[in-house]
């Protein structure tokens, strides 16, 4: 799995290799496995998927957006406390 720089993961995201990450930022969905983009905003989500003894929903991440400035402001705390080994 990889998740490339600045991308934002949302509370409750799972990531693993057979996860599909569903871009639905554009008119069609892109759908990506064991990768998620630069500065993508993922949040959990479902799908549904068709099986023999019926319709159900399944786990997927969705790619909602992209990282915005006001983002980088909010992370920028948490960056120097990493850069300096601070705990709180």
């Amino acid at each position: 799995m990889r998740v490339q720089k600045q991308a934002v993961l949302g509370a409750n995201v799972v990531l693993t290799k057979s996860t599909k990450i569903i871009d639905v930022t554009g008119g069609e969905p892109k759908e990506y496995k064991g990768f998620v983009p630069a500065r993508s905003v993922v949040i959990p989500g479902s799908y549904t998927k068709k099986f023999t003894a019926g319709d159900y929903h399944v786990q997927c991440a969705l790619i909602i957006g992209e990282r915005k400035e006001s983002t980088d402001l909010k992370t920028s705390l948490n960056n120097a406390l990493r850069e300096y080994d601070v705990a709180v």
